[in-house]
C-alpha cells in the first residue's frame, strides 16, 4: 500500500506533525484565460521573475494569475514520441520529467535564455494570448545591480520573438516598497538566493548605499537538509530540494532571543515541546488478514505437522535402539563363546568380527551400551533414571594375584572408580548448594514478608554496589583505550615484564628448544585472562544477571521502586536530552520495525538555528554581517533627520519574510544599534497579505502610473539604441 501522506492513514492529523506529500504535481490543469475576457485599454503584463517562483498576470488583477515554481522540464516522451515542456510543479508528473528539471537561474543571476523563453511561452498562453505577437506592455522584475547582458538577453527575447510594444524593468523589493506610499524608508528583501537592503530617500532608491547578503531561502533550506542528514544518517529515502524547502518553511521560526532560548532548550521537556515531526511518505507491506476459521485451520495443520514429526522422530529413535540392541546381543553371544574356544582363537575372532582390538574394549563397549539402552528405555517409559553404583572387583586385589590382562583391567577400573566418586561428590555438593540456596531464599522471603523496609533497603544497597562495579569496570575499559592513562601503562608494564622474564640463553648446536615449564600450573594461564580481560567479561555477565534479578524482585515487591530506579531507567533519564533531540521525547519507544517512524525527522533546535543564519551568517562560515547589522549600518550612514524618516517605514518582503517572528526579530536586532528610544516601524506587507506577493502587487499598481508609462522602452527605442538601452525611474537599476 502506497502512502503519499501519512495523514491519509488517520482521520485526524497528529499535533506537531508536518506531512510531506510524495509529489507536488496537480493533475487538474489551470485553465487559460478567455481572450474575450481580457482587459481593454492600456493594461500591462506584470511578471515577477524570481529565482524560486514565477508570478505573472495583468496589472488590473488583484493577484497574479500564474504563480508557480520557476523550474522547467523539457524532454521527449517515449510512448507517443512527443516533445513536452512542463513548467512549475508539473515537473513532478513522473520520474522522467523530474530527472530533466532545469533552472534558468544560477544563484540569483539569470543565465539560461532558452528556459526563460519556455516560461514566457507558458505564461502568455495562460494569459490568453494566442497570437504570434504580444500587444501589451510588459513590466518585469530584476535583481539588484542586474548585469547588462542579462537585461539585453531578456529584451531581445521580448522584442524580437514576441513583438512586445514596450518593456520596463524594476527591482522587486522597491516595487514592494512603492505600495506603502512613503517617500523614505528601507526596502529589505529576503529572497531565495540572496537578501538585499536598499534605502529609499525622497521616493527613489539609493542603490549606491545598498547592500547584498549572499544568503537566502535556498541556502537555508539546504542547511536544514544537511542538519537533518547529519542527525539521521540512515534515513531511508532521498529528500528533494522541493521537499527540503517545504519542510523548512513549515517548521522554522525566528527566535526573539536566540542565545536565551538555546539555553532553555537544555531542558528535555522544553526541547520536546518545540519538536516538529516531519512525516515523509512511505510504503507499507500489504497484510492479508485471515478469518478465525482460517487461523484455526492453520493452527490445526501446524499441530498435525508437529505430531507427525514427533512420531517420525520416535520411530527413528526406536529403530536405532532396536539396531543397537541387536548388535549388543550379537556381541554378548560372542562373549558367551569364550569358554568353548582357545584364547588365541577367541582374540582372533574378536579382531576379525568386531571393530575392537582387545577383549577389554569389547566388554567396556557392551557395558556402556547396556547402560545407554536401559537409560533410553526408561526415558521412553517416563521413569526416572537412577544411576546404579558400579562394582570394581579388581581394585582391592593385589597385583601379585593378577595376570597381565587383569592388571590392565585393574588400572581401568581404578580410573572408573575415581570418576564415579568424583561424580558422586559433585552431586552431593550440588545438593548441599541447592539446600543452602533454598535456605537463603526462604530466609529472604521471610524477611521480605515481616520486614519489607529492611529487605528493600538491603536489595537497593546490593543494586547500588553492582552498578558501581559496572561503572568502575566501564571507566577502566575507557582508560585502557587511552595509551597514556595509568591503567594502560600498568598493562603494558605487565606485558613487558612477562616478555622479559628470565635471561635469554643460547642454544647449543643440536640442542632443541628448552622447556621453561610454563603451563604446568593452571595459575600460569591466568596471566592471559588478566591481559586479555576475560575475567572482566565474565564478571560483567555475572553482574548483569545479578542486577536483573535484584531489579526484578524490587519491581515486584517494592512499590516505591519504579522503572526509573532501574539501571535502564537511569540511563533513559540521563539520555533524555539526547532522546528529546533525536526522537522528540516521545513517550512511545522507538521501534525500528515501524516503517512510519523510520520515515520521520524530528526537528527542534534546527527550527531556530537555521533562520538565525540570516542574522549570524558566521554560523555557517560566511564572512559577512547579518541582516539586522547591515540594516542598522545602512540607517546609521544617514544624517539624523534622514535616519528618523527612514526608520518610519522599514519594509521586509520576499518569500522568506513569511518566517514567523521576523518583525520582532528585526526590531530586537535594530533597537540596540539605533539611537535610544528612536521611533521604529517595521512592516512586511501593505494590507496584511502574503509578503511574497508584495513585489508583484506593487509592480501592478506602479505600472498604471504616469511614471511607469514614461519609463517604458519602446520598440522604436530598442531598434535605435539597442538591447542595452534603459530608461531611469525611481524603482529600477540605474542606466550604465
Amino acid at each position: 500500500m502506497d502512502i503519499d501522506n501519512a495523514e491519509a492513514s488517520s482521520s485526524t492529523p497528529k499535533r506537531n506533525y508536518v506531512y510531506i506529500k510524495d509529489t507536488t504535481f496537480d493533475a487538474t490543469p489551470q485553465p487559460a484565460l478567455d481572450p474575450a475576457s481580457l482587459p481593454d485599454g492600456d493594461t500591462s503584463i506584470c511578471i515577477d521573475n524570481g529565482s524560486h517562483s514565477w508570478r505573472a498576470g495583468y496589472s488590473t488583477m488583484s493577484s497574479p494569475y500564474v504563480d508557480r515554481l520557476n523550474v522547467i522540464s523539457r524532454y521527449r516522451e517515449r510512448k507517443n514520441f512527443r516533445n513536452l515542456m512542463l513548467f512549475g510543479s508539473d515537473v513532478d508528473a513522473d520520474a522522467t520529467s523530474r530527472s530533466n528539471t532545469r533552472y534558468m537561474f544560477d544563484g540569483d543571476m539569470l543565465v539560461h535564455g532558452d528556459l526563460l523563453e519556455c516560461a514566457l511561452d507558458f505564461t502568455f498562453l495562460q494569459l490568453g494570448i494566442t497570437g504570434s505577437r504580444v500587444d501589451k506592455p510588459i513590466v518585469m522584475t530584476e535583481r539588484l545591480a542586474n548585469p547588462l547582458f542579462t537585461r539585453a538577453m531578456t529584451s531581445e527575447l521580448l522584442f524580437e520573438l514576441y513583438g512586445a510594444p514596450s518593456v520596463t524593468y524594476g527591482i522587486d523589493s522597491l516595487f514592494a516598497f512603492s505600495r506603502h506610499r512613503h517617500p523614505d524608508g528601507l526596502a529589505i528583501n529576503m529572497g531565495h538566493n540572496a537578501s538585499t537592503v536598499i534605502p529609499v530617500v525622497d521616493g527613489r532608491g539609493i542603490l549606491s548605499r545598498s547592500k547584498r547578503i549572499p544568503w537566502g531561502g535556498a541556502q537555508a533550506s539546504d542547511l536544514m537538509l544537511r542538519l537533518a542528514q547529519l542527525k539521521y544518517p540512515g534515513f531511508p529515502t532521498k529528500v528533494t530540494s522541493t521537499q527540503a524547502t517545504f519542510m523548512a518553511r513549515e517548521t522554522w521560526y525566528f527566535s526573539s532571543n536566540y542565545e536565551e532560548e538555546l539555553r532553555e532548550l537544555g531542558d528535555p521537556v522544553k526541547l520536546s515541546e518545540m519538536t516538529k515531526v516531519v512525516q515523509f511518505p512511505y510504503t507499507t507491506a500489504e497484510v492479508v488478514e485471515k478469518s478465525e476459521a482460517e487461523l484455526a485451520a492453520a493452527a490445526e495443520k501446524r499441530r498435525e505437522q508437529g505430531k507427525r514429526l514427533q512420531d517420525m522422530q520416535a520411530k527413528q529413535r526406536a529403530e536405532k535402539l532396536a539396531a543397537k540392541a541387536a548388535e549388543l546381543e550379537e556381541y554378548k553371544a560372542l562373549i558367551a563363546e569364550r569358554s568353548s574356544l582357545k584364547r588365541s582363537d577367541y582374540l582372533l575372532r574378536i579382531s576379525e568380527t568386531t571393530p575392537f582390538e582387545t577383549e577389554a574394549e569389547l566388554e567396556a563397549w557392551i557395558k556402556r551400551t547396556e547402560s545407554d539402552i536401559r537409560r533410553k528405555q526408561k526415558k521412553e517409559m517416563g521413569e526416572e533414571e537412577v544411576e546404579e553404583e558400579p562394582s570394581f572387583p579388581l581394585v582391592d586385589r593385589p597385583d601379585e594375584e593378577l595376570n597381565e590382562e587383569e592388571i590392565k583391567e585393574k588400572r581401568r577400573q581404578r580410573l572408573m572408580k575415581a570418576g564415579w566418586e568424583a561424580r558422586v561428590k559433585v552431586r552431593e555438593e550440588k545438593k548441599r548448594e541447592k539446600e543452602r540456596l533454598e535456605e537463603i531464599r526462604q530466609k529472604e522471603e521471610n524477611e521480605r514478608i515481616h520486614t519489607p523496609d529492611i529487605w528493600a533497603a538491603k536489595l537497593r544497597a546490593e543494586q547500588e554496589a553492582v552498578i558501581a562495579r559496572m561503572q568502575e569496570r566501564k571507566k577502566k575499559k575507557a582508560q585502557l583505550g587511552d595509551r597514556k592513562s595509568a591503567a594502560a601503562q600498568s598493562r603494558m608494564k605487565s606485558i613487558a615484564s612477562l616478555a622479559a622474564e628470565g635471561p635469554p640463553t643460547k642454544k647449543k648446536k643440536g640442542e632443541g628448544e628448552k622447556d621453561d615449564g610454563f603451563g604446568k600450573d593452571d595459575s600460569d594461564w591466568a596471566v592471559y585472562r588478566e591481559i586479555g580481560g576475560d575475567d572482566e567479561s565474565e564478571a560483567e555477565e555475572e553482574d548483569i544477571a545479578q542486577l536483573d534479578s535484584l531489579e526484578a524482585r524490587l519491581l515486584q515487591y517494592d512499590p516505591s521502586f519504579t522503572e526509573d530506579n532501574t539501571l535502564e531507567g537511569r540511563q533513559h533519564l540521563k539520555n533524555a536530552l539526547i532522546n528529546a533531540f533525536v526522537r522528540g521525547g516521545n513517550s512511545e519507544r522507538y521501534n525500528p520495525e515501524d516503517v512510519a517512524q523510520n520515515h520521520q525527522l524530528h526537528l527542534n533546535v534546527e527550527r531556530i538555528r537555521v533562520p538565525e543564519t540570516w542574522f549570524q551568517p558566521s554560523m555557517v562560515g560566511l564572512d559577512c554581517a547579518g541582516l539586522g547589522e547591515v540594516a542598522g549600518w545602512v540607517l546609521n550612514g544617514f544624517e539624523e533627520d534622514e535616519r528618523k524618516r527612514l526608520m518610519q517605514c522599514i519594509v521586509v518582503t520576499g518569500g522568506c519574510a513569511n518566517i514567523p517572528n521576523i518583525i520582532p526579530k528585526m526590531r530586537n536586532t535594530l533597537i540596540p544599534v539605533l539611537p535610544f528610544r528612536a521611533p521604529l516601524k517595521i512592516v512586511s506587507s501593505y494590507d496584511g497579505g502574503d509578503p511574497r506577493l508584495e513585489a508583484w502587487k506593487g509592480m501592478a499598481e506602479w505600472s498604471r502610473t504616469e511614471e511607469a508609462k514614461k519609463a517604458r522602452v519602446t520598440r522604436q527605442e530598442y531598434d535605435e539604441h539597442g538591447s542595452e538601452w534603459l530608461k531611469e525611474h525611481a524603482w529600477g537599476n540605474p542606466p550604465p
